[in-house]
């Protein structure tokens, strides 16, 4: 993590490093201690890491992406309390540029099974944000349109919930895994006064966007990257994209974010090719059929 952190500064890999040394990781899986990842801001420029750390490299990517808002944080400690209060659809662009590092150091190194494994884990996270957040967005959305003439029932809300899911996933899910109750099993719709999925699907995209930006001129992006961080509680997206030369309104940067996924599946759908018969992966991320959280809710203390 360290190694691979000082690939891009020797900031982001001193906090890994001090995040080690102090002591800020509660990595160990122990008797009654809850499943998920998070990251807290502490005081000042420390945080605190929430997760359940097993011997794979979905755990590695989660840790990265848990350091990843702790360097957010560190960014933000110059600022006054009320302006690091970061809107959540850019409380993800530093744990999600974070994670890519390391996803990318490890694809770099690895070949065969090993690395179908890591790209299958990586490609259902990315499946689960994109296209099955969308699918919760199209259901929050025709829930408010309805909800503000009158009250829904259940019925009314598993219909909306399969409609959206068939609108999303088309033929590439088994019908017999669509979940009607998947509007019961998450808390956060209720804990939200707008809407909660969106933000997750804009910032994977965003943080994958910066990374595609950090590709094609790296010493332009370090002079603003800590920038950008340390004002995203400052302005809105599009604003402070235009600060640092991003456009948000403009197709090309969210073509290029998704470019860094679509490299990834044509790398995945080559290797598989190759492989034959294909061993079971080991040690990627799970599925997500059943509506397994996306990566941004190992977000600042989002609720699990």
């Amino acid at each position: 993590m360290v190694t691979q952190f000082g690939t891009y500064s020797p900031a982001l890999a001193g906090l890994a490093t001090r995040a080690i040394r102090e002591r800020w990781v509660d990595a160990e899986p122990r008797a009654g201690k809850r499943d998920g990842a998070f990251c807290m801001s502490l005081r000042e420029d420390e945080s605190r890491v929430f997760l359940n750390y097993e011997p794979s490299f979905n755990s590695v990517q989660t840790l990265a992406h848990e350091l990843g808002h702790a360097y957010h944080n560190v960014t933000l400690a110059r600022c006054s309390p009320l302006q690091r209060d970061t809107p959540m659809p850019l409380a993800e662009t530093a744990s999600i540029f974070c994670q890519t590092i390391v996803t990318n150091a490890a694809l770099a190194r690895t070949g065969g099974d090993e690395k179908v494994s890591i790209l299958e884990g990586n490609l259902q996270d990315a499946c689960q944000v994109v296209v099955d957040i969308h699918s919760r967005f199209l259901f929050e959305w025709r829930v408010f349109q309805r909800r503000a003439r009158r009250e829904l029932s259940i019925e009314e809300l598993n219909t909306l919930m399969l409609e959206a899911q068939r609108e999303t996933y088309g033929d590439g899910l088994d019908p017999q895994a669509l979940h009607p109750y998947m509007w019961a099993m998450k808390p956060h719709y209720y804990s939200s006064r707008s809407f909660y999925n969106w933000p997750y699907t804009f910032g994977l995209l965003f943080g994958l966007g910066l990374y595609a930006r950090y590709r094609q001129d790296a010493p332009g992006f370090h002079a603003g990257y800590d920038e950008l961080l340390s004002s995203t509680g400052l302005e809105g997206a599009a604003e402070l994209g235009q600060r640092f030369g991003i456009d948000i309104r403009s197709a090309v940067f969210w073509r290029a974010s998704l470019d860094v996924v679509r490299e990834r599946i044509t790398e995945f759908d080559a290797l598989v090719a190759q492989s034959t018969p294909l061993n079971p992966p080991a040690g990627g991320a799970a599925g997500h059929a059943d509506g397994g959280r996306p990566q941004g809710e190992h977000s600042q203390g989002a609720p699990r």
